[in-house]
């Protein structure tokens, strides 16, 4: 063995967030027997795998966790991951791809490549603070932004296991509750040991955890109770250990709990026995429902009964206790029932307890405290948890009562204030966002799916829930997690019966759920606009506007609101003229009912920009945009990012139309602007170099422009990693400088770079990837490899035409396109035949005084010159050439390119007529 093998050895094994030994470990030597035999044995079917499964409380845990200390020798990396959301399970899969690095720090002079990759990808996770995660605590985790660099991780860490890099290894998924969410963070080659703990039964080869025997039971209260043979209290006969057994009914967790009280408080068995059947007949007075009850099958094959209400009894002592002391802790628990169970802060429940129990932040304090105390809750240093069984005793005792309804609606009307998207305030936006998993335990405890007749309570608690569902709906929105986002708001959608939808538009019933009925297909509507289906959105949109005008009580703005989304909808599939006309109209309604500064006046007078610079009319474009500024300026000051952003649009207006002086002027105020407020390596200082690289460009300035594109991508990996969908873009411009660099190879290179991380992470059908498709075509046509830049253009074609139609703007680009090859090819008729289609939809799009349209009609007129058509190439030509002027000036190098054309052909003829005279 090297020297270097041998260090390395030493600190073996590697464990990740495995806690200690289990405290007084009983009986259950045939389970770890079992759990051993299936990790080593080639019959399963799940190789190198065990599924503990059974109810809550049962021990799955503690078998596991026993297991790993006890053969802890033969592995050099022990993981223990909490699997019961794929929020911690990311995190804990991300420490173990931390410690998968760590483990490189041996002195090796060659790292595999899959080490060498992950080791890059967690440096770059560590200097991503937008997503970065605490890696050594178990400190709240959240949703990234963007979780593509965390699922390379993931994947990249697995694979380092599939391959055996770091030697034998064993995985513990601990309270697996998503059998389908769970797989894909499992290594496929099962080269090491996996053992999971869960209450489902979906698992091949389970291994079914019961409850004690009660010879078991006896002897783990005993182990507990008195500690090596020694006893604080009276000598009890057989009968008072059994009768205790008996009560709990043999649950591991109920007897663990039974046994620290008793421990802890110095009372003997018998006197726990009494208080707990005086407790016990105070519940449960009549007799419990057939579904509270389970049988489990016990060694001796007798069937034992377990009334899960022991384990209420059980705790109800410790509460009853606490409530003695502090009714407040007692109360602060029963909010605490309705979180998550684990990760909760401090400071959200200082704030809950103020909120919902009307008492100060220093009573909260003192009651944590008690709860901390009592074992109720745990503190880890960072954050509270409380155990999912103690919560089900609490939500049991109450429901009932109403006590629950009440909880759960102060829970909600809390969650509907503080899950929102601050863009000005992204910090504390992802600190709300972690409540989205307190608000998710919350909503499974109120029913509010079901009309129940039509009760207005229904209603009532119907629309606060969808109220909060509505605003993570937005977040996920405003995180460009649109997939989430949809999976949020149908909800909502699919809450409401199409009866009742029905009534909204026909007789106007229930105001406040009609209102939230449109703000939700609106919303869906955004969603799905920025999914690219933008026929249901504008279905989305008209419904909205419909429902809003059948009812006086609807606020004109909102109306406003839905006829801007409306423009912008036709503006992005490039209808011009009806985008142009629900925008004046969205301006008109909100004027008149906002006033002139406003920030949604703002928005329209934007996209009002946008679409006059689409049709080339570059005054009134920079005429919006200027009024959008104008009021960003005067309601959120000159240093807000808004503003900043505005100087972006209103330099893309510029570069639109061929002003390129100002466009640099504004791109490069936005940029220093992006620089001093959020940093050198900012993304926003990425997207606007790789912005300001475009115009840079097209104005020849190559060095410029590919120093612009080379500074965006090195901000972009850095932040993003290497195969995030923002790269792409800089690789499309990387791609287009070194082809007007006629550097083909490199040009390609980048080009397919961009091809291949777009269709990875977009599909093959996404518009994006029809963009880079053209890039391509160009750069096949600028190598005269026509066969090759016919392929892709026809790619791309396709794409465009399945998602935005056959007459969509940017189709009219690749049309262009492909009649130029026809014609550098010889092949006139199709040439002519793509160029027309081109023009039509370019007519219909941006209308005839629009330079795009002049391009195609200056390609037509150059085809009719090479038919001999005189008269019709100058007829084409010459109206190229008056719009060129138009829009460009005279002295334009386009405009002159089609005046120099038309001169040729008019010298032609003369020398014709010359030569026939």
């Amino acid at each position: 063995m090297s020297q270097m093998h041998q260090e390395r050895q030493k600190d073996l094994p590697w464990i990740i967030s495995l806690p200690p030994k289990v405290s007084f470990f009983t009986g259950r030597r045939d389970l770890i027997q079992r759990i051993d035999e299936q990790l080593h044995s080639p019959d399963v079917i799940n190789q190198g795998m065990a599924a503990l499964v059974g109810i809550g409380g049962v021990g799955k845990s503690c078998l596991a966790l026993h297991y790993a200390h006890s053969n802890i020798q033969q592995y050099n990396i022990v993981a223990w991951l909490n699997a019961e959301n794929e929020i911690s399970l990311q995190n804990d899969m991300v420490k173990l791809g931390q410690r998968i690095v760590d483990s490189m720090s041996d002195g090796s002079h060659r790292i595999p490549p899959t080490l060498h990759t992950l080791q890059t990808l967690m440096e770059q996770y560590q200097k991503t603070p937008a997503i970065r995660h605490d890696l050594t605590s178990d400190s709240l985790k959240r949703q990234s932004r963007d979780t593509q660099l965390l699922e390379r991780i993931i994947e990249v860490s697995k694979d380092a296991l599939d391959q055996q890099l770091i030697g034998p290894w064993l995985l513990i998924y601990d309270n697996v509750h998503r059998v389908k969410m769970v797989n894909k963070y499992i290594p496929t080659m099962r080269t090491g040991h996996i053992i999971l703990t869960s209450r489902h039964r979906s698992w091949d080869d389970m291994i079914e955890i019961d409850i004690f025997n009660r010879k078991t039971s006896i002897e783990f209260l005993h182990r507990v109770v008195e500690p090596h043979g020694h006893s604080h209290q009276p000598i009890e006969n057989d009968d008072a250990w059994d009768n205790i057994a008996d009560i709990l009914g043999d649950l591991p967790l109920a007897l663990a709990q039974a046994a620290q009280y008793i421990r802890r408080k110095k009372i003997s068995i018998t006197t726990y026995v009494d208080q707990f059947k005086s407790l016990y007949q105070n519940l449960w007075q009549q007799e419990a429902p057939s579904s509270s009850y389970k049988q489990y099958l016990s060694e001796n094959d007798d069937q034992c009964v377990v009334v899960e209400h022991t384990v209420e009894t059980t705790w109800q002592i410790a509460i009853s206790q606490v409530s003695c002391i502090n009714p407040t802790a007692c109360d602060l628990s029963t909010i605490a029932a309705y979180l998550s169970p684990n990760n909760i802060s401090r400071e959200l429940l200082v704030q809950l307890g103020v909120r919902i129990l009307h008492v100060t932040e220093n009573d909260v304090e003192i009651a944590l405290d008690l709860l901390h105390d009592y074992c109720l809750m745990s503190w880890n240093g960072n954050c509270y948890n409380i155990h999912r069984l103690l919560q089900l005793v609490i939500r049991h005792k109450y429901q009932d009562s109403g006590v629950d309804q009440v909880v759960v609606e102060k829970l909600f009307q809390y969650y509907s204030e503080r899950l929102y998207y601050d863009r000005r305030n992204i910090q504390q936006t992802l600190a709300n966002i972690a409540l989205i998993e307190h608000f998710e335990m919350a909503r499974n405890y109120l029913n509010v799916y079901t009309l129940h007749d039509g009760k207005e309570d229904n209603y009532r608690h119907r629309q606060l829930v969808n109220s909060v569902i509505l605003n993570v709906s937005h977040i996920y929105y405003n995180l460009a997690n649109m997939v989430r986002a949809k999976d949020y708001v149908d909800e909502v959608l699919t809450s409401i019966p199409s009866s009742t939808t029905e009534k909204f538009i026909n007789e106007g019933i229930h105001e406040n759920q009609r209102h939230q009925f449109s703000r939700a297909i609106k919303l869906k509507g955004k969603i799905i606009m920025e999914m690219n289906d933008y026929d249901s959105a504008l279905n989305n949109f008209h419904q909205a506007l419909e429902l809003e005008r059948q009812h006086q009580n609807t606020l004109q703005e909102d109306i406003g609101k839905t006829l801007q989304l409306i423009g912008q909808a036709n503006c992005r599939i490039g209808k011009f003229d009806i985008s142009r006309q629900y925008l004046q109209q969205a301006i008109e309604l909100q004027r008149q009912h906002l006033g002139e500064n406003h920030l949604d006046v703002a928005k329209t007078y934007l996209w009002l920009g946008r679409v006059a610079s689409k049709t080339g009319n570059l005054t009134e474009a920079l005429t919006h945009a200027n009024k959008a500024l104008k009021i960003k300026k005067q309601l959120l000051g000159e240093s807000n990012l808004d503003v900043a952003m505005i100087y972006e649009t209103i330099s893309n207006i510029c570069r639109e139309n061929y002003k390129y002086d100002d466009a640099l002027r504004y791109f490069q105020n936005a940029i220093e602007f992006y620089k001093l407020h959020l940093g050198e390596n900012a993304l926003k200082v990425a997207d606007g170099l790789h912005s300001l690289g475009r115009i840079y460009r097209q104005v020849k300035d190559l060095d410029q422009a590919m120093s612009c594109d080379v500074n965006a991508l090195n901000i972009k990996q850095k932040q993003l990693g290497h195969e995030h969908v923002s790269l792409a873009y800089t690789y499309d411009e990387l791609g287009l400088v070194y082809m007007a660099k006629n550097d083909y190879d490199n040009a390609k290179d980048n080009l397919m770079k961009s091809l291949q991380i777009k269709i990875k992470q977009l599909g093959e059908q996404h518009m994006n990837v029809a963009y880079t498709l053209d890039k391509i075509g160009l750069l096949y046509k600028a190598n005269e490899n026509y066969s090759q830049a016919m392929e892709s253009f026809n790619q791309s074609l396709e794409i465009k035409k399945k998602q935005l139609g056959e007459n969509h703007a940017s189709a009219a680009y690749t049309y262009h396109q492909i009649g130029i090859i026809y014609k550098e090819k010889d092949d006139y008729i199709n040439s002519l035949k793509y160029l027309q289609c081109a023009l039509k939809i370019k007519r219909d799009s941006f209308g005839d005084d629009h330079v795009q349209t002049s391009y195609t009609l200056h390609e037509i007129g150059l085809l009719y010159k090479k038919f001999g058509d005189s008269d019709e190439a100058i007829r084409y030509l010459q109206r190229a050439h008056d719009t060129k002027v138009k829009q460009l000036g005279q002295d334009h190098i386009r405009a002159l390119d089609s005046m120099a054309e038309i001169n040729a052909i008019r010298d032609q003829i003369k020398k014709v007529k010359i030569t026939i005279v």
